[in-house]
């Protein structure tokens, strides 16, 4: 049928319950005269069968929590983080004492300076504004 196509994308609002109940009518009357659309919803509701026999246990915060606070798990966490800040700060260092003992011109230099010098400046105003955002903080006494 032409409609066919209409009528498939309200199967899965179907088999979940999510359907007005005009549409509920209007797709079982579909349903009981179409044998192709009624075989997809057949297949979709086996598909959905085997879907909900799996197990699935969703972590707990308590479980989440009690992970993230092991001892090696805030060593690894503090271990990368300072690997990945000395790294980029130690390419720096290289690259800008590379830069200034260079022949590079001086147009060269002042976009390199202009470019550390932004990034500092939007450093700072991203911590004065976590500073000044921690001091209204409505939620700041509760743990998370």
């Amino acid at each position: 049928m032409a409609n066919c196509e209409h009528y498939r994308t309200l199967l899965s609002g179907l088999l979940d319950e999510e359907l007005t109940a005009e549409e509920t009518v209007e797709i079982n009357t579909h349903l009981i005269r179409c044998a192709s659309c009624r075989a997809d919803y057949e297949e979709l509701r086996k598909t959905e069968s085997k879907l909900s026999a799996i197990p699935f246990t969703e972590v707990t915060d308590a479980a989440a929590r009690s992970f993230w606070r092991l001892p090696y798990s805030r060593a690894l966490r503090n271990a990368a983080l300072v690997m990945i800040v000395g790294g980029y700060l130690a390419l720096l260092a290289v690259a800008f004492f590379s830069f200034l003992a260079g022949d590079e011109d001086l147009f060269a230099k002042v976009v390199a300076a202009a470019i550390v010098i932004g990034v500092l400046l939007l450093l700072g105003m991203f911590v004065i504004e976590r500073i000044v955002t921690y001091r209204v903080d409505p939620y700041k006494e509760i743990e998370r």
